[in-house]
């Protein structure tokens, strides 16, 4: 049985998320269709590459991904499938899967749009009907024509620096945690064991990594590695987002002894 997943930024509220499923359901009826997330911000793919590439692999290998974020079928925007790490994603290449895969993909094809058929829809009219080719075992190589590259966005990663290291905000969870670019990895790397300060904002700053959110009393403010190994700043049981007046793409900074 067929395992196809969706990520959109079309919400819960309306009927377009439900009209997804519909269609892989019509035309593939032994498909099991799991929602990922329908709540990204409006053509927000950052958060989507966020979202992707922190759940997607947890699924099992032949999983087929459908991802709906600023999916416009307007030139010079392709369709496209991506194979990577048997994995295959659908959906449009606007930078998108460029920021969410990590490696280069083992393919690429761009799946062939008629003007004539496409409506302003195009995740129900032309990455639903994908998803049900290779549901009903389409081969990969035959969903269109091979390309080579897809098109290329970057994260702002700040630059590496001995004594201070620049993260951005790059999500925020519904409990309004937020999330930075800083990976526990890079963070220990350029540690290398010293004491250190987060300062978030002016004169605002935190001393240590906590393991749990329950390191510090409830309404306290907190950083540590979240599941996705990310340096993540926290308030225990409150919204760190509205309490600490921090936004997407705010700057925290990390200085190191």
């Amino acid at each position: 049985m067929a395992i196809v997943t969706l990520t959109s930024d079309l919400g819960t509220k309306d009927y377009y998320a439900a009209v997804l499923k519909g269609k892989i359901l019509s035309g593939a009826p032994s498909t099991q269709v799991i929602d990922i997330s329908h709540d990204i911000s409006p053509f927000d793919i950052q958060e989507a590459a966020f979202v992707m590439r922190n759940a997607c692999f947890h699924f099992p290998p032949g999983t087929i991904h459908l991802v709906s974020v600023h999916a416009e079928s307007r030139n010079p925007t392709k369709a496209v499938a991506v194979l990577s790490k048997g994995h295959v994603f659908i959906g449009m290449d606007n930078g998108l899967f460029s920021l969410m895969l990590e490696d280069v993909p083992e393919g690429i094809v761009e799946i062939p749009q008629n003007p004539a058929n496409v409506s302003s829809f195009v995740a129900k009219e032309v990455l639903t009907a994908v998803a049900v080719q290779l549901a009903n075992g389409k081969p990969f190589t035959g969903l269109g024509t091979p390309l080579s590259t897809l098109e290329t966005k970057t994260y702002l990663r700040p630059p590496d620096n001995q004594f201070i290291i620049r993260a951005n905000i790059v999500y925020i969870d519904r409990f309004g945690n937020l999330i930075t670019n800083i990976t526990r990895e890079r963070f220990e790397k350029t540690r290398a064991g010293r004491n250190f300060v987060i300062n978030y904002k002016r004169h605002e700053e935190i001393h240590q990594i906590s393991s749990t959110y329950q390191d510090v009393p409830e309404g306290e403010k907190l950083c540590l590695f979240n599941s996705a190994g990310h340096l993540e700043i926290a308030i225990h049981k409150g919204n760190a987002s509205q309490l600490l007046g921090l936004h997407l793409d705010n700057t925290i900074q990390i200085e190191f002894e």
